[in-house]
């Protein structure tokens, strides 16, 4: 007799792939809709009370398909810049320049790992917070993933680390130029104001992560089989790959070519970082600077021409998954933008609002974000969507702007942390070797203390007037 299969949760690309389908059906049952927009700056600013309902332009089941590759191509300097990055680290390991300096770091008996990861995850919130970590930090999941493992941890932890570390001050980022810079000059407030209040929510932010990430910690420590990374459908290789230098599984020896390839790291980084801020560098720029890394350190350490081409073209092969992750997501954007109901469900979820008090309409506000960023992932481009909906609305409603864009940005943020849409997540999951789902049963008790936060401080500032002038 047969045993019954146990049904089994869908793999994040056909789960994405099954949304894409979802989205294509929503789009022969949702009025089509559109708003006019007008041309500030960069941006395609929607003007409010322009909704208006357009022909129906359904997308059909080869269409659907087409999105798929519309999705790739769209997110092709992503995709990209993930497996030269995976080529790089993969170069990297091989060298054993990681391995010797983690594996330093991990004997160090007198070392703190919770006070280490307090300082990491607090680089990374502060870079995340001024917008520098937003979509590079999926460039240094790898490396986090590898100071996770090298002290016996796993490698959902490294994603924690890293991205958790980033997203804390991103949330809630107070020189963010993406968000809060589109945001406040949408709403006519002074770029960067109310700067000390998000300051604050950073800290309040950060204090919930490192803690939800300390706690992870510690009950893997107790229980192995606790790891996200625990016979995942994406495998479990990335449990405790390295394991701490007890096992003496990990050579502490530094040479002078790790020493170099060490630095060209740091240098590759710290590039990254600079072009981001003062040459507005994207993926390409990025995708540029680990193949030159790639290159150099391969051949430095002895690799030869051909070596070095094998290990690299290796570690791109690592990340394909992650990047036909990201592929996906995309797509689904594009299926509910061709398909012309992304401005209907904006109107919809932004109607309610006018006719709350102005308490409850900032915390609806903030929820209505929160939805409507499973369709729009873009910061800027929701901020370019939503903003100039919500500023009259919020004028209104007696909200003042300043509590309207945060609780904009707190709906934009939080939920980057969890939709499938979000291609940056996606992608770095992807490389910890993480299922979505598994991630998402996890992740809810964290968002809904995120949520919590947001509730209260939008309930407290909006009952304080607070204008951030």
């Amino acid at each position: 007799m047969e045993k019954k299969k146990r049904f089994q949760i869908p793999t994040t690309c056909a789960l994405l792939f099954v949304l894409m389908l979802i989205s294509a059906v929503l789009t022969w049952i949702i009025p089509a809709g559109a708003y006019e927009t007008e041309k500030v700056g960069n941006l395609n600013r929607v003007i409010a009370g322009t909704y208006h309902v357009v022909e129906s332009s359904p997308v059909g089941p080869w269409d659907a398909i087409m999105a798929v590759s519309g999705g790739f191509y769209k997110a092709a300097k992503l995709m990209f810049m993930i497996m030269a990055c995976g080529g790089a680290v993969e170069i990297m390991e091989k060298s054993g320049a990681i391995n010797a300096a983690f594996g330093r770091l991990a004997s160090n008996r007198r070392m703190n790992v919770n006070l280490l990861v307090l300082v990491v995850m607090a680089f990374m919130s502060v870079g995340g917070a001024a917008g520098i970590l937003a979509n590079p930090v999926v460039a240094l999941i790898p490396i986090g993933i590898i100071l996770a493992t090298s002290l016996g941890y796993d490698s959902f932890t490294g994603f924690l680390i890293v991205y958790m570390g980033a997203y804390s001050g991103f949330n809630v980022g107070w020189a963010n130029a993406s968000t809060i810079g589109t945001a406040q000059p949408i709403a006519e407030l002074p770029i960067y104001s109310g700067f000390s209040v998000r300051v604050v929510l950073n800290i309040i932010n950060f204090a919930i992560c490192y803690l939800f990430t300390i706690r992870y910690m510690k009950s893997i420590k107790r229980d192995p089989a606790r790891s996200l990374n625990w016979e995942g459908s994406l495998g479990d290789s990335g449990l405790m790959e390295m394991k701490n230098s007890e096992t003496g599984s990990i050579k502490a020896v530094l040479s002078w070519r790790h020493a170099v390839s060490l630095a060209g790291l740091g240098l590759a980084i710290a590039s990254i970082v600079v072009g981001s801020i003062n040459f507005g560098w994207s993926y390409d720029q990025m995708f540029a600077v680990f193949f030159l890394l790639a290159v150099g350190v391969g051949l430095i350490n002895g690799m030869g021409i051909n070596g070095t081409t094998k290990v690299f073209i290796d570690g791109c092969a690592k990340m394909t998954n992650a990047a036909f992750i990201v592929g996906f997501a995309n797509g689904i954007g594009i299926i509910l933008t061709n398909g012309n109901i992304l401005n209907t469900i904006v109107n919809w979820i932004s109607k309610p609002i006018a006719g709350m008090g102005a308490v409850m309409g900032a915390n609806f506000m903030f929820i209505a974000n929160l939805l409507i960023n499973f369709l729009i992932p873009s910061g800027s481009g929701q901020a370019a969507a939503v903003m100039p909906l919500m500023v009259p609305i919020a004028d209104i409603a007696g909200i003042t702007r300043q509590v309207a864009v945060q609780a904009f940005q707190f709906g934009d943020g939080f939920s980057n942390c969890l939709y499938p849409t979000a291609g940056t997540l996606m992608g770095a999951l992807a490389i910890a070797k993480v299922d979505w789902a598994k991630y998402a049963k996890w992740m809810m008790p964290l968002l809904g203390c995120q949520i919590l936060l947001a509730c209260t401080s939008l309930t407290l500032l909006q009952l304080a007037g607070w204008t951030g002038l």
